[in-house]
C-alpha cells in the first residue's frame, strides 16, 4: 500500500471527478461553469453536512459570524470559482488546499478533508482486519445448513435526498430490489 500524501489526495479527488464526472452533482459539474459551481454549492449547502463540511465551507467562502450562508454564496464573485474549473478541466495541474477541499465536498469524496485522508493511512493493520471480519459476519447470509455461508453485500444507491427524506435502493441480486424511504 502506498503512503498517502497531499499529492495522492489531490490525485484521488481528480480521479473520482474524472470517473464519475461529479457523481450526484454531474448536472452541475460535467462541464463546469462558475455559475454552475455556485448553484451546486447553494443546492448542497443544507443537504451535505458531514462532520468537517462546515469547516471546509468556512475555509473557502470565509463566512462572517452569523452571516446567512446562502446569501453569502450567492453574492460571491464567480471569479472565485475559476481556479476550480481550471483544475477540473486540466488547464492547471494543482490548486489551493481550500479549492481542493471544496471540490472534495462537491463530489462527495468520502475521506475529506486531507487530515482525515492522511489518518486513514495510519490505522493499524490488525484493526482493519478485525473490522473486515466483523463486516463480513454482518453481511453474511446463512443458508438452512448453518455451515454454509454466502456473503451478501447489496449494491446501494441514494436516488433522492431532500430536507425531509432520503430514498435508497438496495439491489441484493438481479431480481430483488428494495426501495427504502427514510423520513428525517
Amino acid at each position: 500500500m502506498k503512503t498517502k500524501t497531499s499529492v495522492t489526495y489531490m490525485n484521488e479527488i481528480l480521479e473520482k471527478y474524472n470517473s464519475e464526472k461529479g457523481g450526484e452533482m454531474s448536472s452541475y459539474l460535467l462541464a463546469p461553469t462558475r455559475k454552475q459551481i455556485k448553484e451546486a454549492c447553494l443546492w448542497l449547502l443544507n443537504r451535505r453536512k458531514e462532520k468537517y463540511d462546515e469547516s471546509i465551507l468556512n475555509r473557502f467562502f470565509q463566512f462572517e459570524e452569523g452571516e446567512n450562508k446562502s446569501y453569502a454564496i450567492d453574492r460571491i464573485n464567480g471569479d472565485k470559482f475559476k481556479p476550480i474549473i481550471n483544475f477540473l478541466t486540466g488547464e492547471t495541474k494543482s490548486t489551493t488546499p481550500a479549492n481542493l477541499e471544496l471540490i472534495a465536498w462537491l463530489i462527495d469524496f468520502k475521506q475529506r478533508p486531507l487530515s482525515i485522508y492522511l489518518k486513514a493511512d495510519k490505522e493499524p493493520k490488525h484493526e482493519k482486519a478485525a473490522l473486515k471480519s466483523v463486516q463480513k459476519k454482518e453481511n453474511a447470509y446463512y443458508l438452512k445448513n448453518k455451515n454454509q455461508v454466502v456473503d451478501i453485500i447489496p449494491e446501494t444507491k441514494v436516488i433522492e435526498k431532500t430536507d425531509k427524506s432520503i430514498t435508497i435502493i438496495s439491489q441484493i441480486n438481479p431480481t430483488l430490489r428494495i426501495t427504502t424511504i427514510v423520513s428525517l
